[in-house]
Parts: structure tokens; sequence; C-alpha cells
């Protein structure tokens, strides 16, 4: 009897190392992860932090909002993209499909924004102000459009909590599109996440960056990017 344990314990111990993984992959294949769930209401931090930030969507009419002459836009800060062409890039939503920029500039300029994602209760208040406001830029014949780090499923998770938004929100896996417009810095550890600021930029139809932003805070002043759309328009 002795004997006998001592010739199938190995083989039991390489039979539970072996049916293990299998279990545990199999566990994963009929249970896929899920988008964790939020600890806070994400979407009432982000309408608290516009309210804290005396936010107040643009309720004039667009051709006077363009028009009035005591009103002066914040200027674009310096960047090395700016009046250069944006980078080009092809990046998916939240349904999977493909949004291109070089296709969508030939229905008009853009204004691209790169948050830090949905973690962060007050840039997804840039994107509920931005919402707010979205049809003065519709009315304009401005896209506008929104990109993080979060990948698909989870942005389409919390949609289903919060609602989802009049514009596209885009997936960029690690960063690589925001790396492009520098808005983000990659860490020289690998296992350490780099650097990232808020990004918001006016790009032409003819694809050459007008106006740049980017910082430690979201940029909600919606009437300069009005303006400056306006501006490289001829409007």
């Amino acid at each position: 009897m002795g004997n006998t344990l001592r010739i199938f314990a190995p083989m039991l111990v390489i039979g539970v190392l072996t049916l293990g993984p299998l279990a545990y992959y199999v566990h994963r294949r009929a249970n896929p992860p899920v988008a964790p769930t939020p600890t806070s209401d994400i979407a009432q931090e982000a309408r608290d932090d516009l309210t804290q930030r005396n936010f107040t969507p643009l309720s004039a009419s667009l051709e006077s909002l363009l028009n009035d002459p005591a009103y002066e836009p914040v200027p674009t800060q310096a960047h090395t993209l700016l009046l250069q062409s944006a980078p080009a890039f092809k990046l998916t939503d939240v349904d999977g499909k493909e949004w291109t920029l070089a296709q969508q500039l030939r229905d008009g300029p853009v204004v691209l924004v790169f948050y830090y994602g949905y973690h962060c209760n007050h840039c997804v208040s840039q994107l509920f102000a931005l919402d707010k406001d979205i049809d003065k830029f519709r009315e304009l014949g401005v896209t506008v459009v929104s990109v993080s780090a979060d990948a698909p499923e989870l942005t389409r998770e919390r949609f289903k909590q919060y609602g989802a938004f009049k514009f596209p929100v885009l997936s960029d896996p690690k960063n690589k599109i925001a790396q492009q417009y520098e808005v983000y810095v990659p860490n020289s550890k690998p296992d350490q996440e780099g650097s990232l600021v808020h990004g918001t930029f006016v790009i032409t139809r003819q694809g050459k960056i007008a106006w740049a932003h980017c910082g430690a805070e979201p940029f909600t002043e919606h009437r300069t990017l009005l303006h400056e759309v306006a501006r490289v328009e001829g409007r």
C-alpha cells in the first residue's frame, strides 16, 4: 500500500498542476471579466465638478456667440504640433466601429479631446460639458471626438450606467495616440504608469492643428473652441 501511494502521489500532483490552469481557463471563458463597478456615482461627481467650475451651457445663438466683440477667446498654448499636420489615427468606438481622423476631416473640422478615462470624475465632467453644448458644435459643422485608454467594453458599461454621449468616445490602448499628440509620456520602467495630461485640439479640415490646450485641468471654455473653428473656417 505504501509503495502504491509513493508511485501515484507524484502523478496526482502533476494532474492537479495540469488541470488547475485548464479549469481556470474554462472558468474565464465561461465567465469573461466585466468592467469593475465604480464605488461612487461618477456621473454625479462629474456634475458636481462642473458646478464647482461654474460651467454654464451656451444658451445664446451661435451667431451672437461668434459676433460678440466683447468676448476674448482663450489664446492657444505653445505646442510643437501647432500649425503642423495632426497625427493620423484609426481607433474603435464603444461598439467596435472603426473611426478614422482622415475620413472625418472630409466633413469638416474636428475638436479632439484626450481625457484620463472613466476613473476620473473631473475628466468625465469635460465630456458632460461637451455633451451639453454639442448642438452648437454641430451647427458650426464641427465633429467632437474624445479619446482615452479605456477599453471599449468598460466605456460601454459606463454608458449603460450613466448614459451615452452624443459624440464618439474612442479607445486608445496604452495611450499610443495620446503619445503622438504629446499629452502622454511613457514611463522608462515598463511596469510603471506614464504621465498623462488633458489635451484639447482644434484640427482644421485640411488636417492642421490650429489651436491647442494641454494641462492638469480639462478645458471647458467651449466658446473659445467655436471661435477658433469659425476663424479657421473664415466665418
